[in-house]
């Protein structure tokens, strides 16, 4: 890990940690997969239990002299037996 140094990752991901087996993450968790403008695309995992949280992106500023640590995103919920049957209706009328 080139880009993140320890002191940074320690403060961003101070509010993380495995939800498997409650262990903190360290800079070898992170793996940087792509680099683009400040974007990195990484892949994140507990090198304690192995759990694998797949991709992630980080927004990361390196002149940025303060960070505030990491939270995590809900996406959506997952989508119902409703969603479904409505999709389904929407392209048998709609094609």
């Amino acid at each position: 890990m080139t880009i993140v140094n320890e002191k940074e990752f320690k403060l961003l991901f101070s509010e993380l940690c495995c939800s498997k087996c409650r262990n903190d993450f360290t800079t070898e968790s992170l793996e940087i997969m792509e680099q683009q403008n400040g974007i990195l695309i990484c892949r994140l995992s507990c090198k304690k239990c192995g759990a694998d949280f797949g991709d992630i992106v980080l927004k990361y500023n390196q002149n940025t002299k303060m960070h505030t640590p990491l939270e995590v995103i809900e996406g959506p919920p997952p989508i119902s037996t409703d969603d479904v049957l409505n999709a389904h209706e929407f392209i048998k009328k709609n094609l």
